[in-house]
């Protein structure tokens, strides 16, 4: 500190020896004495002003040092006293190596020296640049984090240097450098190329590339063995690929050469194979990724675009694990589940909001295109209000760890852990939005979860819905039922039976029947989404914070590509059949046969058959009419289409009138009943029973001789 102090009063003293020297000068001399007596003061204030800042800085730095060092010699004397009291054998303290540039400690992996030639440039930027010592500079070490921004700034004081120099020295005024772009976005191929078809192997670090084994004890392969794979088998080794020690022999594949394959070019499905995969056609599929290229989701050097979001559907569609998806897109698996990732954010982001969400469709567009005529005129009071159909699905998960989420999500209803999406359907089947998932413990009913949407306005829905509209539910909606009154929301609800009451008066049945007449179209929603076999597996834990996107993707893909359900309208249904034929001979048929059944008719559970029957009378009579339509062979004839696998037709014998038959066709695809239609009467006549068929002549009886009197041989 003291010298710090002596050299900044010598400093001041030359300085007004050099003023008053100065004065005495410009004094004598001529015109130009007042120019140059101002010149010479300005260099003398960024002289004092350049020195001044100089010598904070030293002393700073001198301070510091004084600290660290008194911290030392008092951390000394504290270890000295407490050595003199207690008689215990201590370890030599250890050396500290400190970096000279953020005095930390460094460790033997992070230490660099800064002696000898190489580092000359380094420790001249220290001492000029950083006012440290030189002593200290030559005898100290520096991190590996202070030396990498040493030698940076080292790096940019040089090609500034350059620059200038360039510039300086270049003999045409007029010369104007050229600015030369990020090499990014610059193709540095050369215009006459030649491209050559040579096959080379993959280059990972991490697995072998003669048996695919992961590492940690792998290899650098060396250039003799990549010239000689070249040589030998016309296969490019890259450059850092890893192998395992024993498979080299004097640097070279001997024995191994053979194992080596090259990489498989990326697979390439037809438009079956892309329909099987991801439940789209070529042009749907085509359709979706037109919507990504729009978002910063890119290609990468191991998968396309199209790659990553056929990897994604079709891990929806068919619920592949990420190791098969792997094998069936040659891809690594970390590669596989980071384009799922990429493909269901980007879908979430560009995809989701144009066909999904109260937002992305009008209340009149609803009531005009997706309200079918059979439900305004059962509900619409010549209103015309918009008519929504709300149920919750569920997405089954595993036992989670989390003791609380597991009893959250426990469903004792279903008695089993589970999620709950909500879904909003017109009585067309177009999915205006699903909102959630929740919890499935009992505080998650229908009712609480309705409540919570209407609260929270949850996408504006009190905005989008208006009074007099109508919401269709069933009964555990009934305590959110207040709620939407107050609203000037009507709901539709099947009918309780009340205290004492064994069954509904007539009013009440019939309302409840025109409920479940609108209500299973629902149902037959949240069996499309489960179409989606990703959704109808029990999904691992890990995966609940993104079931909301997969959810929201498979609904998004139901309103855009499937094919609308059954509008309800008799007159469209009776043109339909009239306009292709379907009653008429002409059109092709076949029957159904049992050894080649391929059809893929949907499964449906009993409350399907319950909501499309309207009730549970029918079902009970269906068995009586299978048996009914069964002939003497025990066969029933049902008829296929020959031009649409998805259309079934069949004659349904009255079981009033003899003479009766009605003509059915069912529309269905691989989930779902899509719609239905009969209208047409035949008489049948059964004249056969007047008269007699040929072919049914008795089988003469066998007579066994051995039962013949005369052949009996008495004894």
């Amino acid at each position: 500190m003291a010298s710090a102090l002596a050299m900044m009063l010598g400093g001041a003293i030359t300085n007004a020896f050099a003023f008053s020297g100065s004065n005495y000068l410009f004094s004598h001399m001529g015109s130009n004495a007042n120019e140059e007596k101002i010149r010479h003061d300005k260099a003398i204030e960024k002289l004092e002003k350049a020195q001044a800042e100089w010598n904070k800085k030293r002393i700073q730095r001198l301070d510091f040092l004084n600290e660290q060092l008194q911290k030392e010699h008092h951390a000394e004397h504290t270890f000295e006293d407490d050595r003199s009291e207690v008689t215990v054998d201590f370890m030599p303290p250890l050396k500290c190596y400190p970096c000279v540039v953020c005095c930390k400690r460094t460790k033997p992996a992070e230490r660099r020296n800064l002696n000898g030639e190489k580092n000359k440039e380094i420790r001249k930027y220290l001492v000029n640049k950083l006012f440290i010592r030189p002593q200290e500079v030559i005898e100290g070490v520096t991190c590996n984090k202070c030396r990498l921004f040493c030698g940076k700034e080292i790096q940019k004081k040089q090609t500034t240097k350059r620059k200038a120099e360039y510039l300086d020295n270049d003999p045409d005024p007029d010369f104007i450098p050229v600015v030369r772009s990020s090499s990014k976005n610059v193709d540095c191929r050369s215009p006459p190329s030649i491209q050559l078809k040579l096959p080379s192997t993959t280059a990972s670090h991490a697995q072998c590339v003669v048996c695919k084994r992961h590492g940690p004890k792998l290899v650098t392969v060396p250039n003799s063995a990549r010239y000689d794979l070249f040589l030998q088998r016309l296969i490019i080794l890259p450059q850092g690929a890893r192998c395992c020690p024993g498979h080299l022999s004097d640097e070279i594949f001997p024995a191994f050469r053979e194992q080596i394959v090259e990489k498989k070019p990326s697979s390439d499905f037809n438009q079956s194979d892309i329909y099987n995969l991801t439940g789209l056609t070529k042009a749907n599929f085509d359709d979706v990724c037109s919507k990504i290229q729009d978002s910063p989701m890119r290609d990468s050097h191991c998968r396309t675009i199209r790659q990553c979001i056929g990897i994604f559907l079709t891990k929806l569609k068919c619920g592949m694990s990420n190791r098969l998806l792997s094998t069936l897109f040659n891809l690594g698996r970390d590669a596989t589940m980071r384009a799922i990732s990429s493909a269901r954010k980007y879908l979430v982001e560009t995809f989701v909001p144009e066909n999904l969400g109260f937002e992305h469709i009008s209340r009149n567009n609803v009531i005009n295109n997706h309200t079918r005529p059979l439900a305004q005129s059962l509900f619409g009071d010549n209103t015309n209000p918009a008519i929504l159909v709300v149920d919750g699905t569920y997405i089954y998960i595993q036992k989670s760890g989390n003791f609380q989420f597991q009893r959250r999500s426990f469903s004792m209803h279903k008695h089993r852990p589970l999620v709950k999406p909500m879904v909003f359907v017109t009585t067309s089947g177009y999915i205006v939005s699903v909102i959630g998932p929740y919890m499935g413990d009992g505080k998650n009913n229908d009712a609480n979860i309705l409540t919570h949407i209407i609260k929270r306005n949850i996408e504006k829905i009190t905005d989008w819905l208006q009074k007099d509209d109508i919401l269709i539910v069933d009964r555990g909606f009934r305590d959110s039922l207040d709620l939407l009154n107050e609203l000037g929301i009507k709901s539709e609800m099947p009918s309780f039976l009340g205290r004492g009451e064994k069954q509904h008066s007539v009013e009440e049945s019939n309302t409840t029947r025109l409920v479940t007449k609108l209500r299973w179209i629902v149902e037959s929603i949240n069996g499309r989404i489960k179409f989606f076999r990703y959704l109808d597996k029990v999904l691992p834990t890990n995966q609940v914070p993104h079931i909301r996107d997969y959810v929201q993707i498979a609904c998004s893909l139901i309103n855009r590509y499937f094919k609308p359900m059954n509008i309800g309208d008799p007159e469209a249904d009776e043109l339909m059949v009239e306009n292709d034929g379907l009653d008429k001979r002409s059109y092709k048929w076949s029957k159904i046969d049992s050894t080649d059944f391929d059809i893929e008719f949907p499964r449906l559970n009993e409350e399907e058959l319950r909501n499309l029957t309207l009730g549970t009378y029918q079902l009970k009579m269906a068995k009586s009419y299978t048996e009914e339509h069964f002939d003497s062979e025990g066969k029933y004839e049902v008829l296929v289409s020959t031009e649409d696998q998805f259309l079934l037709s069949a004659k349904i014998q009255s079981r009033h009138i003899s003479s009766k038959c009605y003509q059915l066709w069912i529309s269905f695809n691989e989930c779902v009943v899509l719609g239905w239609y009969t209208d047409k009467q035949f008489r049948i006549n059964n004249w056969g029973q007047y008269l007699l068929d040929a072919k049914n002549i008795p089988e003469p009886e066998e007579i066994d001789a051995s039962d013949d009197e005369a052949t009996v041989t008495e004894e």
